[in-house]
């Protein structure tokens, strides 16, 4: 899952806990609450999860109704699941369902069994699935439709997550009996043992990238966006503890971060700087690339305040160090066919009604515009604390042939200029296992964002990163104000980089919006121990492992 995504239905609606003969189920606001159940109404996306991963067997039981499927629509009903894609996975279409065990992605993995009826919509349907060591069983109505085993048996616990795709529904009793569950410990233990027997590592792995090799060695994201709440404002005083260490009286007393990432996610229209996904409406336009520019440069906020910042910490360690900053470039949409006039000529980056060599050119000149705006500005300000050391790709995934050919022509135009080029795809993102001409990609774990996410996940993306080349971001969020479960999930990223020997590399971070801030200034212990952890690790000093 993306953050964009994350963070977005953190403000829609906080997770909530429904109990169901003694489970319990987190829903996010996709599921909306009704007598003995749950539905959905909206052509989204949506998970209704036990947020458990030390099931071994259970049997799970529910009546469902489907009302419409769009194209795509399913319910994904995902047993044993250890990740978003690491799982068993029912999926049940209009057409009937498939049975699969999914390793890492949606569209990787092996069938495990199918049933080829049409699903009636508008009927109550009963579903049993049956999990018991290697074996699933699946009843439709009553009557055994799949029979299947996984001889490799590659997950041997993990919860619940029943996922609408684009599809209306109600839910009814969805309950879990007969459940074997372990230790905590031992899953957790086990888990991780087993991993490298599933996914080794390649037989000639590429090195991390050094922070000589990358320009900085801990770049923490700073999202100065919209939110209606004002977040997304960033002040001298926002900006001290990522800039410089506070100690508890806080005082300055060493560096923090070295480098900025500037990026937001939404306009106060409410249109997306990333992708519209399928609703043009949302697609940005070139007063929202204006509007982000003139906030981006608010004079006292954001690039000027860090500024300050830098300078503070410089006057009270006596150097006159630079800090870097990267900046975002905005997706140019296809989805978008108005974007705004630049130098006399109305550009539209859709590919209906025009040449797909003009639609690529009409991307190209946006982009372009955007960089000659930010050297102009930044020359425009006195910007002597910070060093504009490159730019980064806002949107997560690269999908299309036309994206991954103009994300290679502005990876050339960028060094032509002499800057460095990042990017942050989520966990196996499409398009990261390729080459695009980026300076460094730092791949997300996700981990943080779900309780059903296991160890493994770092194991898998420490392959996925000696395989193709990447480095790794560490993830926190909001929830770690108020979430000890939470806090405990953001410390895990430590020790896994301990373990996994990534602590000295150049790395990103993403924490929210202010959170780790936050932490530094609450007062409360165990919010303060987050930031000295952090300024622990990024000095080196952190040496406490997964095990240890």
């Amino acid at each position: 899952m993306t953050k964009k995504i994350v963070f977005t239905l953190f403000l829609v609606g906080v997770l909530s806990i429904c109990s169901f003969a003694d489970e319990y189920w987190q829903k996010d606001w996709v599921w909306k609450e009704i007598n003995d159940g749950y539905k959905v109404t909206d052509m989204v996306f949506g998970n209704l999860a036990t947020g458990n991963y030390t099931y071994s067997n259970y049997v799970l039981d529910f009546d469902v109704v489907f009302h419409e499927f769009s194209q795509w629509g399913n319910l994904r009903v995902m047993l044993r699941q250890n990740g978003q894609w690491d799982c068993y996975c029912l999926t049940i279409v209009k057409d009937g369902m498939e049975l699969w065990r999914l390793d890492g992605r949606w569209d990787k993995g092996v069938l495990l069994g199918g049933y080829y009826q049409k699903t009636t919509t508008d009927v109550k349907h009963h579903l049993q699935a049956v999990v018991q060591d290697n074996q699933i069983n699946i009843y439709w109505d009553s009557n055994l439709v799949i029979k299947a085993k996984d001889s490799k048996n590659r997950y041997i616990y993990g919860g619940v997550v029943l996922r609408a795709e684009m599809a209306t529904m109600e839910l009814y009793s969805p309950q879990l009996s007969k459940v074997q569950k372990v230790d905590p410990k031992v899953a957790r233990e086990e888990i991780w043992q087993r991993a490298p027997i599933f996914n080794p590592l390649p037989e000639n792995p590429h090195p991390f990238k050094s922070p000589q090799d990358v320009g900085f060695r801990d770049m923490m994201l700073i999202y100065n966006g919209y939110y209606g709440n004002g977040a997304g404002e960033w002040s001298y005083f926002d900006a001290l503890p990522y800039v410089a260490y506070l100690a508890e009286d806080f005082s300055l007393q060493d560096r923090m971060f070295d480098a900025f990432l500037f990026l937001g996610t939404y306009s106060p229209a409410g249109r997306s700087f990333d992708s519209a996904r399928g609703q043009p409406d949302l697609a940005a336009t070139k007063d929202d690339w204006l509007w982000y520019l003139d906030r981006l440069f608010t004079e006292d906020m954001q690039i000027n305040a860090f500024n300050r910042a830098c300078g503070k910490i410089n006057d009270v360690l006596g150097e006159s160090k630079p800090a870097q900053a990267v900046i975002m470039i905005p997706t140019p949409d296809p989805e978008q066919d108005n974007f705004g006039e630049i130098n006399g000529e109305r550009l539209s980056f859709s590919p209906n009604n025009q040449n797909a060599s003009v639609t690529q050119e009409n991307r190209l000149k946006a982009i372009i515009w955007y960089l000659d705006e930010i050297e102009k500005r930044w020359q425009a300000n006195d910007i002597t604390n910070l060093s504009l050391l490159g730019f980064y790709w806002l949107k997560e995934e690269i999908d299309t042939p036309e994206d991954a050919a103009l994300v290679r022509q502005v990876a050339d135009l960028l060094h032509q200029r002499g800057y460095k080029f990042y990017w942050i795809p989520y966990f196996k993102s499409p398009g990261y296992d390729s080459e695009y001409g980026f300076d460094c990609v730092f791949t997300q774990p996700n981990y943080m964002f779900t309780e059903q996410v296991s160890l493994a996940r770092f194991w898998d993306m420490y392959v996925d990163a000696k395989k193709f080349g990447m480095n790794v971001e560490i993830e926190g969020e909001d929830t770690i104000i108020n979430n000890p479960a939470a806090r405990e999930r953001y410390l895990t990223y430590l020790k896994a980089a301990v373990t996994l020997d990534f602590e000295n590399i150049a790395k990103a971070y993403y924490f929210g919006t202010k959170a780790l801030a936050n932490c530094a200034l609450d007062g409360d212990p165990n919010l303060r121990n987050v930031y000295d952890q952090t300024y622990r690790f990024i000095k080196g000093q952190y040496q406490e492992g997964l095990f240890d």
